[in-house]
């Protein structure tokens, strides 16, 4: 109001100038109150703003022993700590695992690897593949791996392949060797036929 009383005083001019500044302040607000409506800030993820690990590390690798044995070695590109959640972050990661003479049996291949510091227990996300040094291949998008147990199991769907069989299911369990697994659900196997007689046996 003081604005355009002091308008009226100064003539018809100064009365136009006035409404063209009101007008344009006008605009102004609006345009930046629709900017403020259509450019909302992503929301946060579960658990509120993004925690801020206490320690970070590029070409991190941790090994887990027993008694002086080596048990398994993880290697990552980048792994993240937080402290107070005794958890490791690990991305695009490889973990071997070693038989009782120290000798590797098998690997493991996956996007994300989540380290329990409390339990040694292992979580593997995205992409997880197993190979053992005997030619088995186990595949999933997730598994875990229980260290007081020794064992791997799996909630997601799997695909085991040994030599030209091949085993799928839900329910896996197994020895990080893959020499004894059980599936528990809509098992399915298939038998590769690979072209190839066998020689017959000599006289």
């Amino acid at each position: 109001m003081l604005e355009s009383t002091r308008a009226r005083a100064r003539g018809p001019a100064a009365t136009r100038g006035a409404a063209f500044r009101l007008a344009a302040f006008a605009a102004v607000a609006w345009l930046a109150a629709s900017a403020g409506c259509g450019s909302k800030a992503p929301p946060q993820p579960d658990g509120g703003a993004r925690r801020v690990p206490d320690q970070e590390a590029r070409d991190f690798t941790l090994t887990e022993s027993s008694e002086g044995r080596k048990n398994w070695t993880l290697r990552a590109s980048y792994a993240a700590m937080y402290t107070d959640r005794h958890l490791i972050d690990a991305q695009t990661v490889r973990i071997e695992f070693f038989d009782s003479k120290g000798a590797m049996y098998s690997t493991l291949l996956a996007d994300q690897g989540l380290v329990d510091q409390r339990t040694n227990n292992l979580e593997a996300r995205g992409h997880v593949r197993i190979t053992t040094q005997s030619g088995v291949k186990m595949e999933t998008d997730s598994l875990r791996w229980l260290n007081d147990r020794q064992r791997i199991v799996s909630d997601a769907f799997v695909r085991v392949t040994r030599k030209h069989d091949v085993v799928t299911g839900w329910g896996f369990e197994s020895d990080p060797s893959l020499d004894r697994f059980h599936l528990a659900r809509q098992v399915q196997a298939e038998v590769r036929d690979t072209g190839v007689e066998e020689a017959p046996a000599g006289p």
